[in-house]
């Protein structure tokens, strides 16, 4: 089989990640694939190397006049290039690519992946008009296909109650890792930090962006840490964005700079995931974070936000209830000022650190969903969408 595989940029998000990865699958398989990029270069990203990349701009315009002349340019050259290779399916991810893909003229089966909360998401956009005239557009793009993948209930559930998606349009399909890969690459030596024994270690992994909202987790850590002049715990946050400067100075200004370490995104993060104590997801959204999947997969006690810790990873939801707090400050907070639902994190940080019989419940009563944490089965759910014929 013939794939084309679409995606709106490629750089160190979970999105890429898995077209990456399943790229490498589908060659394994013996199908030829390509990969259609909006907007990125070559050398961009190291994950592309080895990979078959046609780009479609060099850049993402944000002038709206600008932006809608691209869009039309890259239809045109995906038209193009599926005249030209003519696939047995178009696979696309994130909403750019999604809608080009939906328009597209095609007789191969169509794949749609959404991997965010779109109502919250696009809670940015204040413009009552605009505001209408996307989500009329998200409706007749993801109604008018019939595979379309969320990647976990909360998604699903949004996109019906939120946008009007029929329900039987949509399939669930959380993301998996490769659980050996990650275990074995778990074990390398870290070559710019050192963790002491005896040190407990919370830790985040993620840009450094509003979404991601690690303000919370500084916050948070500083009123668990403070309160109770714990020497041994120590926060370590991963990754790279627009808020790594102010977060560093947010550090300062509430007295944890001692307690707390910056590191650069690394390409192999579980070798600095094993040692965590605690992972903590502090983000205001998510659709199936990759990275818990990935602290599953080392067996290390999670706890997060309501909209960022999949209820499906649980098989008790009374008990993931008590792993998750409400984020009720969406806009990001580099002030000194403590919010209740920090507050609520800083209970949480202390419960996971300190409390052994709850860190062995986490881990209990995710073991069901970890037994099926297998890239395998994802991609396999992802073939039986693109064998069915029926529903374009």
């Amino acid at each position: 089989m013939t794939y084309i595989l679409v995606i709106d940029h490629i750089a160190t998000g979970g999105a890429e990640r898995i077209l990456i990865d399943y790229y490498h699958y589908l060659e394994a398989k013996g199908c030829k694939v390509c990969v259609f990029v909006l907007s990125g270069h070559e050398g961009q990203s190291q994950w592309t190397n080895g990979v078959n990349v046609i780009y479609g701009s060099r850049i993402d315009e944000d002038n709206i006049i600008r932006k809608t002349v691209q869009q039309t340019a890259l239809y045109f050259k995906l038209n193009r290039l599926v005249k030209h290779v003519k696939p047995d399916v178009v696979f696309s991810f994130l909403e750019k690519s999604n809608l080009l893909t939906s328009i597209v003229r095609t007789k191969a089966v169509k794949v749609m992946t959404v991997h965010n909360v779109l109502s919250i998401q696009y809670t940015k956009v204040r413009d009552g008009f605009v505001r209408k005239a996307l989500y009329g557009m998200i409706r007749w793009m993801y109604n008018r296909c019939g595979n379309v993948v969320a990647v976990s209930k909360q998604v699903k559930d949004d996109l019906v109650a939120s946008f009007g998606i029929k329900s039987d349009n949509i399939y669930v399909i959380n993301n998996y890792v490769n659980r050996g890969d990650i275990r074995k690459k778990s074990k390398d030596t870290t070559d710019n930090f050192v963790f002491v024994d005896g040190v407990r270690y919370i830790m985040n992994v993620g840009r450094f962006s509003n979404q991601k909202a690690q303000w919370k987790l500084l916050k948070a850590f500083s009123l668990y840490v403070k309160g109770e002049n714990k020497d041994n715990v120590h926060l370590v946050l991963m990754g790279h964005g627009e808020y790594i400067d102010r977060l560093k100075q947010l550090a300062d200004s509430l007295g944890i700079s001692d307690k707390v370490t910056f590191l650069p995104f690394n390409v192999n993060p579980y070798k600095y995931m094993r040692h965590a104590h605690l992972f903590v997801l502090s983000s205001i959204y998510e659709g199936f974070p990759i990275v818990l999947a990935e602290a599953s997969s080392l067996r290390i006690p999670f706890v997060g936000t309501r909209k960022a810790v999949p209820e499906e990873m649980f098989d008790d939801k009374e008990f993931w209830e008590t792993c998750i707090f409400d984020s009720t400050t969406l806009n990001a907070d580099f002030s000194t000022e403590i919010h209740d639902d920090e507050r609520c994190l800083a209970a949480l940080l202390k419960k996971g650190v300190e409390d052994e019989t709850f860190r062995n419940k986490i881990l209990k009563h995710t073991s069901q969903w970890e037994s099926c944490n297998d890239k395998l089965i994802q991609f396999c759910m992802y073939d039986e969408l693109c064998e069915n014929r029926e529903k374009r």
